[in-house]
């Protein structure tokens, strides 16, 4: 087997929440970690673009910089880059063979999961490449998390919402306490997170550790709209800002990454406000209301939980709905300078994983919907097409030629293509993992 198959069969472990075995392999490696300074984000929505921004503005600034990103679109090895370049081959290859010598040699390893095994190789890796900070994206909760084995030197949580309500708890707070493992005694807290529960969980738990707070709203803020926008706090006003990721939701994201970098540098020497300008515009996200092709637009947004879903159909209002769209009444987006000025037909093409909150999604989406093209994800976690066909031909929402079912993620997007005038969009989402098969198929 390759390494990557090797890597591929420790997923029969599933997902264990726990340190103590990425804690040992860590002290097997000597702490490969130690050797740099160490930014972790975590949250609901919003963290993997949060990082890629936080890379993006670091080596801009001069720093060299490794992301840890999770899960990947094609390739594993997506989930480890050094300076923007993801991990070659050879390494990746020595790596893993590194990290299975121990696992073998160690029987508290035994049981050593997928994501504590690619964790370990990109701490491994980044010291390696003697990077000066690691940008980390927490997969899931924080507490229990292989990312929060690390001693970060700034933490930063986006947004609470409910998702994985197995592992983390079923309310808003029981998740914000998961998430607030990863904050530090004496150490920076960034927060961009606004919902009134979950915030004050959030402040509670940054007091009880001795945190240092800077919370969106009261420590740092912004004005102004995802094409020009400033940004403010105590030390810094940076005005003239831009980013290259689409939706109104990723200003948020933009001022939580402004907010860690700044803090990284004490003496805020190396950060100039160019480099924060530039890192915004070069940054770039996979998956994230990208658009792969025109005539129709084509649109792959990962969005997989409610939360998710709803800033997707704001971006999608905001750029190819008027207010005369029906789900519109009431709202103008005359003012955005990608205003399109007339209402598109919107095809959605979704899959989802069956343990999501899919009828909420669902729902949501029949604010921008004109068809719904239903599909699946190779894998066993994915929600029959038909059961999600079924739950909106029991509403208003029905009709041959709204709803369809394609078992197949590349026919499905092909029969989008079909039924969508070459003036509309096709908004492809619901799972990261339909995401990656159809950027797989097409190699986008």
């Amino acid at each position: 087997m390759t390494i990557a198959e090797r890597i591929q069969s420790l997923e029969k472990f599933g997902i264990k929440p726990g340190l103590e075995r990425i804690a040992a392999m860590l002290d097997c490696l000597d702490h490969p970690e130690k050797a740099y300074k160490i930014i972790i984000v975590g949250g609901t929505n919003g963290k993997g673009s949060t990082c890629s921004m936080i890379d993006s503005i670091l080596r801009g600034s001069g720093y060299k910089t490794g992301l840890y990103t999770s899960p990947h679109l094609v390739s594993m090895q997506e989930r480890i880059k050094v300076n923007g370049e993801m991990i070659d081959q050879a390494s990746f290859d020595a790596i893993g063979e590194r990290l299975f010598d121990i696992i073998g040699s160690r029987a508290e390893l035994s049981d050593f999961t997928y994501f504590e095994f690619m964790t370990a190789a990109a701490l491994l890796h980044f010291n390696r490449q003697k990077i000066d900070i690691a940008v980390l994206e927490v997969g899931m909760g924080g507490r229990f998390d292989a990312t929060n084995a690390v001693q970060p030197d700034i933490s930063v949580i986006t947004n609470i919402a409910l998702d994985h309500q197995l592992y983390l708890g079923t309310t808003e707070q029981e998740i914000a306490r998961e998430k607030a493992g990863i904050i530090r005694s004496g150490k920076p807290f960034v927060t961009t997170d606004l919902n009134p529960v979950s915030r004050q969980i959030l402040e509670e738990e940054c007091a009880n550790k001795c945190g240092i707070l800077y919370a969106m709203e009261r420590a740092f803020s912004t004005s102004g709209n995802e094409t020009d926008f400033s940004f403010y706090n105590d030390q810094r006003t940076i005005h003239g800002l831009r980013l290259a990721l689409k939706g109104r939701h990723q200003l948020t994201n933009a001022a939580a990454a402004i907010q860690a970098v700044l803090l990284i540098d004490e003496a805020v020497t190396k950060v100039a406000d160019n480099s924060i300008r530039d890192g915004l515009l070069k940054t770039s996200w996979p998956g994230r209301f990208e658009i792969i092709r025109k005539n129709p637009d084509v649109i792959l947004d990962s969005a997989h939980n409610p939360a998710g879903i709803q800033s997707l159909v704001k971006t999608v209002k905001d750029y190819y709905l008027t207010p005369l769209h029906p789900s519109y009444q009431g709202e103008s987006n005359s003012g955005h300078p990608s205003y399109q000025g007339k209402t598109k037909f919107v095809t959605v093409v979704f899959a989802v994983s069956k343990d999501k909150q899919w009828q909420s999604m669902i729902t949501q989406l029949l604010e921008i919907a004109d068809s719904f093209v239903f599909t699946s994800y190779t894998g066993e976690r994915s929600a029959a097409p038909e059961e999600l066909a079924g739950f909106i031909r029991s509403s208003r929402f029905s009709g041959p030629d709204r709803v369809h079912v394609i078992a197949s993620s590349q026919s499905a997007l092909n029969h989008a293509l079909a039924i969508t005038p070459a003036h509309g969009v096709i908004v492809v989402t619901g799972s990261i993992f339909l995401i990656g098969e159809i950027k797989m198929e097409i190699q986008v």
